[in-house]
């Protein structure tokens, strides 16, 4: 049998992965548990006279899910169901972030909503070390750590049979900076705003579409050395939602440009007529900061 020509078999090929793009759900859709962002405060922590020499360091994550009926708020899950741990020093990404020492990686107890963690990572650093002779495994003997480390926090989360992991690496000074290095901030939201849908007379709109702006604070835009000269950050946002398509989910603010944005459409609603939407802006050095949720309510006939 003649076996078919390549080029014959291209046009079917197209079709298929057409077909399969519009099956396609966007990862800015809420569909099941996620985990959309971990905030630390502050996102680089440094050596603290104030604080006698060790800073406290905050996390949140914002874990969500769809509402479970129509009409309700968007559900999170039971302090029960998460969990978070420290590591002082990590392998990686290539073995999962695992614990570079595993018996220094510690539970830490979080809030009653199970959201927020607060703790002083330099202090189980120093105990880590301590425990394992003052130098970290394959170090020289007494080196101590280098002047920069990365520490990690992980934080686990389950719900209705899901299971959601998150880490969040954060920069911590061992000793004292350079006094010209500015200590990175996270950006700050200072406006989430929804505009009001699409209208079509009586007949309403053939399909909403609510524009959605983010506004970032001005000041909060830090300088950074790049190479040889020093340039001011570039703040991304990522929209999130729980019904409907945005047209872009994602956008980029800057010092000059403060504000950006996007547009929900009614599409793919099945039976909702409501979305929860979530802004979350990250300075892509470890700064991050999250808006929402807001309802948008659509109009369509």
């Amino acid at each position: 049998m003649r076996s078919p020509d390549r080029r014959s078999l291209l046009p079917l090929a197209a079709l298929l992965l057409g077909g399969c793009a519009a099956e396609f759900t966007p990862a800015s859709v809420v569909e099941d548990l996620r985990v959309l962002a971990m905030v630390a405060e502050p996102p680089e922590l440094r050596l603290s006279a104030a604080a006698g020499g060790n800073e406290v360091l905050t996390l949140r994550a914002t874990a969500v899910a769809p509402p479970v009926t129509l009409g309700g708020p968007p559900v999170t899950p039971d302090p029960a169901d998460v969990r978070w741990t420290f590591c002082p020093f990590s392998v990686g990404a290539s073995s999962g972030y695992a614990c570079a020492i595993p018996a220094c990686e510690t539970v830490l107890v979080p809030d009653a909503t199970g959201s927020s963690v607060s703790f002083t990572p330099l202090d189980r650093l120093w105990a880590c070390l301590a425990s394992v002779g003052g130098s970290l495994p394959g170090a020289p003997s007494g080196t101590g750590p280098p002047a920069q480390v990365e520490v990690l926090v992980r934080y686990v989360a389950t719900l209705g049979g899901l299971r959601r992991e998150a880490v969040q690496r954060i920069p911590v000074w061992t000793r004292a900076p350079p006094a010209t290095q500015e200590r990175n901030l996270n950006p700050i939201i200072s406006g989430l705003s929804v505009g009001a849908g699409c209208t079509g007379g009586s007949s309403g709109c053939a399909v909403a579409s609510v524009p959605l702006a983010v506004t970032i604070d001005p000041a909060s835009f830090q300088p950074y050395p790049a190479g040889d000269r020093t340039v001011l950050e570039t703040v991304v946002v990522s929209f999130f939602t729980t019904a409907g398509r945005f047209t872009y989910d994602r956008g980029q603010a800057t010092s000059g440009a403060a504000q950006t944005g996007t547009t929900l459409e009614a599409k793919e609603l099945g039976a909702a007529r409501e979305a929860w939407v979530w802004a979350v802006a990250r300075d892509l050095r470890g700064g991050e900061a999250v808006a929402g949720p807001v309802k948008v309510v659509f109009s369509v006939p």
